[in-house]
This record gives C-alpha cells, structure tokens and sequence, in this order.
C-alpha cells in the first residue's frame, strides 16, 4: 500500500469517527427544515467531512514522521540527541558517514533513530572524546527540546587509546603497566565519577526537559582469553563502569550497564561482538561490531 493512501484511509477513518460529533449535532438541530432538506443535508454534511472539505470540521489527520505532531492531538515525535566517544559514534561496524569521528550509520544513534517515533536531531558523538570535550564541544550541539540525551564516555578519560596500544596493539610492558594504572587512578580518586556528573548537569542545564541515559564499556576479552593484560584491562574496565554509574546516578541520569549483554560475545569468543585488532581494520580493533552496537541499542531501549 502506498504512503499516500495509508493516509487517505486514515484521514477517511478519522473523518467517519467524528462525524457524528462535528457535524450531525448542528444538522440535527436545524429543526425547521422539512424532513426530506434535513435527510439531503445531512448526506452532503457527511461526504464533505469524509472528503476533508467541511467547514468547521475537526483538523486533517497528519501521517506519523517529522518532529511536530500531528493533527488532532497526535504527539511529537522523540527528540534524541547522541553525545560521547568512538562508541557513542559507532567506530568498529563500518558503514561510516565520515571518518573524521567515524560516525556510522551502524552505531546505537542510527539504530535507535531507526525507530519511527524517535527522531536523531543531535549526534556530535566523535571518536576520541573525553568527558571533558563532550561539555565543551558537544553539549552546546543539543537542542534545548532533546526529550532524550545518551551519553557513553570516560574510556577516553582513562586513556583507552594508549592503554590499547601498549598492551596490545605494539607491546610495551612498561608503558601498558603505566596506561592502566595511570586510568585505575583516575577511576580510584574519583576524578571519572566528577566528569560523568559534571557532563549529565551540563546536559540538563542545556536540554532541561531531557531523560537523560548514560551507558557502560563492555568487558573486551572472554574470560578464558590468556593473552597478557586482557584479563588486567576486564577488571579495569568494570570497575570504570562503576565510577561512570556513581557519577552518572548521582547527577539524577540513568545507568545502562551493557557488560551482562556482551557476556560471550567478547573478543576470543565464538560469536564475538568486538572486533580484535587487525591491521588490515585499524579503525575496527576493541570497538564493537554492528551485531555488539545492536546490542547496546536495545540495552538502552530498555531504559529509554
């Protein structure tokens, strides 16, 4: 069926259903008219209503899409804006809009935008970021209406790339020992946990109406992988999920915890959700792939 007529079946439906209300009360009143005027009224009164041209007739029905509403009464879609690091951009399924911050049309925005009650009206989201950029940078890109705001960072923070590319990328022991505890301490003093609930306040001062949804990490590697520090940077990882969560609840925002979703999709896996390192993808490695961000999307539509 083609847009078009959905929309005259629905325009028709709504003008049958309201009929009796917009019209057929004035008609019935006019009492003075002979019975055979009153019948011929009432039958033309009804197919203009139903063609759409009555005069005083309730307002046209609006077909679903856009961010207004539509006529009589229908609500506003979702305005959604998407804020964070590489994997709030979508960095690792590919599809990229640019490669700037590899924005891809992969990632959990695009997924949840997907859905036709939710209209993507922000997404500054860039790889790279830290908490500290998503304030400067990125908070004065959301629209004051956002009803809905996501924000994953704070793996920037503790220094994701380095500790990536020492550990695991070109093996450094010393300079991955550092990596990690120079993040750990970050996670430890609680500097992560004052940059999440700085970030959640500015985005409340600039969207005030927003819900606002602040995701985790996954844990990158199954527990049965051996490879030097993978196991190291799991328990990192977990307890930076829990300064972001602190931080995140303390500002009033919401937590996703999306580590249980990714339980046996890890890297070493059979079926895993994050792309390993290869230097063949560069941009891919310790990102998830389209099937890990389609998790996150429904992690997140759960507390949407």
């Amino acid at each position: 069926m083609s847009a078009r007529s959905t929309r005259d079946g629905r325009a028709l439906r709504y003008a049958t259903d309201h009929a009796p209300r917009t019209i057929r009360h004035r008609i019935d009143t006019a009492s003075a008219a002979p019975a055979p005027a009153r019948r011929a009224i009432r039958l033309l009164a009804l197919f203009l209503v139903a063609a759409g041209l009555a005069v005083g007739a309730a307002p046209a029905y609006a077909a679903p899409g856009g961010n207004g509403g539509g006529g009589g009464g229908k609500p506003a879609n979702v305005a959604y804006a998407a804020l964070g690091d590489s994997f709030a951009a979508g960095q690792g399924a590919g599809s990229y809009l640019n490669t700037t911050c590899y924005v891809s049309s992969k990632g959990y925005p695009a997924l949840i935008d997907a859905d036709r009650k939710i209209d993507l009206v922000s997404r500054p989201a860039c790889s790279g970021s830290s908490t500290l950029e998503v304030v400067s940078v990125q908070v004065p890109q959301v629209p004051a209406t956002a009803s809905r705001v996501t924000l994953t960072a704070g793996g920037n923070d503790v220094g994701f790339g380095a500790v990536m590319q020492n550990c695991f990328i070109i093996v450094n022991n010393s300079a991955c020992s550092q990596a990690i505890a120079a993040g750990d301490a970050m996670v430890q003093d609680g500097t992560v946990t004052n940059r999440i609930a700085a970030a959640v306040n500015a985005i409340r001062a600039k969207a005030p109406n927003a819900k606002i949804i602040v995701t985790g990490y996954p844990r990158l590697f199954e527990p049965t992988v051996t490879r030097a520090y993978a196991q190291q940077v799991n328990t990192s990882t977990t307890a930076l999920n829990a300064a972001i969560r602190a931080g995140a609840q303390s500002a009033g925002a919401v937590f996703v915890d999306v580590e249980g979703a990714f339980t046996g999709h890890g890297i070493g896996s059979a079926s895993p959700w994050i792309n390993d390192w290869s230097w063949l993808n560069t941009s891919a490695g310790f990102h998830p792939n389209a099937s890990g961000y389609v998790a996150y999307s429904g992690q997140i539509k759960l507390a949407w």
